[in-house]
């Protein structure tokens, strides 16, 4: 079972998971995060900006602006809830959520940066 999970994490389509967090980025946690903690522009201006951008490579770019963004949408993910822990905001049940775009941007930067290293081994002839 670990080996097939394994399997599932490094061969699978990372695009719908590239859409849903640029969808989380883009629309949902700066609002969230204006509502709850007041406006906080770097903040919400990084996370609006990330988030578009994920949308658009996810339609189209190549595999090693993805492997960056998906660093960055990892990056992001822990700044946030880091933040939560330093704002108090963790205390709530509902900002327990706030982890599964972690786990999301971990799984996705693990499929993406796979994806990459086989398309960069089969093009250098090593397999």
């Amino acid at each position: 079972m670990l080996r097939k999970l394994r399997d599932i994490l490094n061969y699978y389509d990372s695009e719908p998971i590239e859409i849903l967090l640029g969808i989380t980025w883009l629309i949902f946690f700066p609002l969230i995060w204006l509502f709850q903690f007041g406006f906080h522009d770097i903040l919400v201006i990084v996370s609006i900006m990330l988030g578009a951008s994920l949308l658009k490579t996810s339609c189209g770019a190549t595999l090693s602006v993805r492997k960056t963004l998906a660093y960055g949408s990892s990056i992001f993910s822990v700044i946030v809830v880091l933040l939560l822990f330093l704002n108090d905001g963790i205390g709530v049940p509902s900002n327990w959520l706030w982890f599964l775009p972690i786990i999301m941007s971990i799984m996705n930067l693990t499929t993406v940066t796979s994806k990459y290293y086989r398309k960069h081994n089969k093009d250098n002839g090593r397999v």
